[in-house]
């Protein structure tokens, strides 16, 4: 399906988007390209820097102001239109959009807007009438078939709906989307054997189906008593996705439970699945704003759609916009399959947001609540270590091991989190033991022979074996300045000056303000006899908030410098 996503470059087309400031837009273009009264200069500045930042609340609000001052302006018209919907304020953005339209009768995005707002009063063909005047370009070749085709069942024209849903077949790489559709119309109006069918096409794709769609395939075969087969497909989930919350819960439900409801049970549902669904494929090209838009469109239509939630939380997050990710984790019910990962990212976000014994209270709980689960253990496990309570750290990835049957090759991340909290708990026997076993579970993992090497050289044993290990780490991953940072580390304790010094600058330029890189490189000037330059960095390395151990032995340098020859036995 990526193919098709090469449109994305043209969805700005359907939503309007173009008339929104990106990353790449100057914002700051004097107020009086755009027409805009003086009085409203301050709003529209303020706005344009908002959107740049992705803070969508105070972006819509910042043009809203604008508008106040300049309510013709087209252009502001068009940015708060988008604004608005992203910031999940669709009635304020109908009356925009109807302003739109007062100007510009055939704008798609207002159009399409104001279809919406009559699917919402359940007033069906005055939708799909304002839809049909939009033109088939750009995304509106794969939203309008889906619209008209859900349209269609509202009005009880079910093959009528599957006739306007054909021409998404005819799209390059959406006929996934074709038969998913397909399918779940088919099932909402009881023709069992061509759902089926839809279905199996649907799940029958290269590189494996979504696990949505292959939840409500799933899902149909149990309804039609088809218990094994629903259960073979849940069990295919479980293998390549072991931790999958709503597989798990899918396949136990086969042993017992009663058959769920459809996840799409009316039209209206229906059409806010397709916008959810063009929203999740957006977002796997990395579209975060286009696929935000459609996920808000989505929850205008259903507020309670989990998955429409979760995403655009998941994108709020992804933006930096933690409180308001928060209030949208929140909103998913805790016993639906996505309720446990919206849980576990609230906790991830009060930590950064400043309330991390909060976070600590809440996963400990979680941990204790689920003892079939480890991921409540590893994120806790991670906060202890970035609150540097690492005999803690310790504690919490051993009760995680302890509830793993066996070591596998996934675990290798566990693994060697708890090396990080053992050799920085002054366990290094342990620490070494599990950095070794992550190695052989994922042989040439980088960060795992750097942490290793460096670890050893710091402790001045197994110089060759770290050298090789660093040569091939930087090999792998030769952007990584941590990583060519510690080859040159080796190189300056096994005494190879001139040549870490060459190394080590090549990972300042990579990473030119790490306090440890820098300190490094001033040890390997002044082993070469460049003097000046090694307490430059070494002043470098002090302006950048050094650990406090660091910042003691960067100072005494400065006093001192390095009185003992470097070699195999010492350091800097």
């Amino acid at each position: 399906m990526n193919t098709v996503w090469r449109l994305v470059g043209a969805f700005g087309v359907a939503l309007g988007l173009a008339a929104c400031a990106g990353p790449e837009t100057d914002a700051s273009s004097s107020a009086g390209d755009t027409g805009i009264k003086a009085s409203g200069v301050g709003a529209y500045l303020a706005a344009r820097h908002a959107e740049r930042i992705r803070a969508q609340r105070p972006a819509a609000q910042f043009m809203l102001d604008a508008l106040q001052e300049s309510p013709e302006n087209f252009d502001l018209l068009n940015r708060a239109h988008v604004l608005l919907i992203t910031d999940g304020r669709f009635g304020d953005a109908v009356d925009i959009a109807e302003r739109i339209l007062r100007i510009n009768a055939t704008h798609p995005p207002a159009n399409l807007t104001v279809a919406f707002a009559s699917v919402q009063k359940g007033d069906y063909a005055a939708a799909e009438t304002r839809l049909r005047g939009l033109a088939y370009v750009g995304v509106n070749r794969v939203v309008l078939p889906l619209m008209l085709a859900w349209l269609n069942v509202a009005q009880v024209r079910p093959a009528a709906a599957l006739n306007a849903l054909r021409s998404l077949n005819e799209v390059s790489g959406f006929q996934p989307f074709y038969h998913y559709h397909a399918a779940l119309i088919d099932d909402l109006v009881g023709w069992t054997e061509e759902a089926a069918e839809s279905y199996r096409r649907a799940t029958d794709v290269e590189g494996g189906a979504p696990i949505r769609l292959i939840e409500a395939a799933g899902e149909f075969l149990e309804r039609q008593g088809r218990r094994e087969e629903a259960r073979a497909i849940y069990a295919r989930v479980l293998e390549q996705s072991p931790d999958s919350i709503a597989a798990a819960v899918a396949l136990a439900r086969t042993i017992g439970g009663a058959p769920p409801p459809r996840q799409v049970q009316d039209a209206v549902t229906g059409i806010a699945e397709a916008l959810f669904n063009i929203a999740g494929a957006l977002r796997q090209e990395n579209n975060g704003q286009l696929s935000l838009t459609y996920a808000r469109l989505a929850l205008a239509l259903k507020p309670d759609l989990p998955v429409a939630i979760f995403l655009v939380a998941d994108i709020l997050d992804r933006q930096g916009q933690t409180p308001e990710a928060n209030a949208m984790y929140a909103r998913i019910a805790p016993d639906t399959s996505l309720g446990w990962s919206a849980r576990l990212r609230i906790a991830e976000n009060l930590h950064t947001m400043g309330d991390s014994n909060e976070a600590i209270r809440r996963l400990s709980a979680m941990a204790n609540e689920r003892t079939d689960r480890i991921d409540a253990l590893l994120t806790l496990g991670q906060l202890l270590r970035i609150k540097e309570r690492f005999v803690e750290a310790v504690q919490t990835y051993d009760r995680a091991v302890g509830r793993i049957p066996a070591i596998e090759q996934r675990y290798w991340p566990l693994l060697y989190a708890r090396g990080i909290a053992l050799e920085r708990a002054k366990m290094w026997p342990r620490a070494e033991a599990d950095f070794l076993k992550a190695l052989e579970l994922q042989p040439d993992q980088p960060d795992v022979l750097n942490y290793l090497a460096y670890s050893w050289v710091d402790q001045g044993m197994h110089f060759e074996r770290a050298r090789r290990m660093l040569d091939r780490a930087v090999e792998l991953r030769p952007n990584s300045g941590q990583i060519v940072d510690s080859l040159g580390w080796v190189l300056y304790r096994t005494g190879k000056h001139e040549e870490a010094v060459r190394i080590l600058e090549r990972a300042v330029e990579l990473v030119p303000e790490d306090p440890v890189i820098l300190g490094h490189l001033g040890d390997a000037y002044w082993r070469v006899g460049r003097i000046n330059e090694a307490r430059f960095q070494w002043r470098r390395a002090l302006g950048n908030k050094p650990e406090p151990d660091q910042r003691a032995e960067l100072e005494r340098k400065l006093r001192d410098g390095l009185k003992i020859p470097g070699s195999a036995a010492s350091g800097g």
